[in-house]
């Protein structure tokens, strides 16, 4: 078998003079990134002509909906065959649905579109997020519910399928007139395993963060003797806030969970450890908190 050694020098040269733009490997896009989390005026034109079509769930048709407990999908099983990194990333961005609100707020006349994350569950179009992802947004007159694919497909979000507030989840339909790429539901996951998750963390688009899992807890009212939330997931993969509703994924491609909250635990020199809330007080640890898949799962008739 001949040395193919001199490929590697030369595609590093070729790579050189092309430019820095074009060093990465072929296929994986340069994200283009705005101020903040502004989105493309272009992704705003196209929800606003699904608007006027009236093909986007109003806000309060998603209020007379939100009471829907339970649906039937054809979920499919989940994956049990390691993969890399760059694998893993490949199904979370073709997987990752952003979901949220184009609006008119009571403060000016322009249209406003706020977006949080969110991942396909079936191919056609059954798309899990968080319970609060689909709460009014602030200050809002008229909104609309609508989908943006991470290619920047915009599409309309048509039903509330189920929702449960206490577990911060909700699944809704998505239209599509092509198939979405799903993630299996994985429930078998313990602390110590890695985790993954792609998300639009403080508006910067497609971050692809690995950590692990932290523990499993729940709220407790010890003085009435019951719990005040459903179990939770820590993870120490990194989000912010952006990533609400974004898939927490195991190293088979499954998710596990997905983003719903975020805190943090600061020390106050002057009086020890203290909230984060306090403005004296310095970052000793950030927790980043997730709903588990069973909860998603408890939404669905199989």
């Amino acid at each position: 078998m001949k040395s193919n050694s001199w490929a590697l020098p030369v595609a590093l040269l070729l790579l050189s003079l092309a430019g820095a733009s074009w060093a990465q490997v072929p296929g994986v896009p340069i994200i283009r990134q705005g101020s903040g989390s502004t989105p493309e005026p272009a992704v705003i034109e196209e929800a606003t002509k699904l608007r006027e079509a009236d093909k986007l769930l109003s806000l309060t048709k998603v209020k007379q909906q939100k009471g829907r407990a339970s649906c039937r999908l054809d979920l499919p099983p989940p994956r049990s065959q390691p993969l890399s990194g760059s694998q893993l990333w490949e199904l979370a961005r073709k997987a990752h649905v952003r979901i949220g609100y184009l609006y008119l707020c009571t403060k000016c006349t322009k249209q406003h579109l706020r977006l949080a994350g969110g991942y396909a569950l079936t191919r056609d179009g059954a798309v899990a997020t968080c319970y609060h992802v689909v709460l009014e947004p602030e200050y809002c007159s008229q909104g609309h519910l609508v989908a943006v694919t991470d290619a920047g497909r915009v599409l309309p979000v048509t039903k509330i399928l189920a929702c449960d507030k206490a577990a911060d989840v909700c699944i809704v339909r998505v239209e599509s007139a092509a198939r979405l790429e799903p993630l299996p539901l994985n429930v078998f996951i313990s602390p110590g395993d890695d985790a993954w998750c792609y998300s639009d963390p403080g508006g910067n688009p497609a971050f692809f963060s690995r950590g692990m899992v932290n523990r499993f807890y729940q709220n407790w009212d010890f003085t009435a003797a019951k719990p005040k939330s459903p179990p939770r997931m820590n993870v120490s993969t990194d989000w912010a806030p952006g990533s609400s509703g974004s898939a927490v994924l195991d190293r088979f491609g499954n998710a596990v969970g997905h983003v719903c909250r975020i805190s943090a635990q600061g020390i106050n020199p002057s009086r020890g450890t203290d909230t984060a809330t306090n403005h004296t007080a310095q970052t000793a640890i950030v927790f980043h908190e997730a709903a588990c898949a069973a909860d998603v799962l408890a939404l669905v008739k199989r």
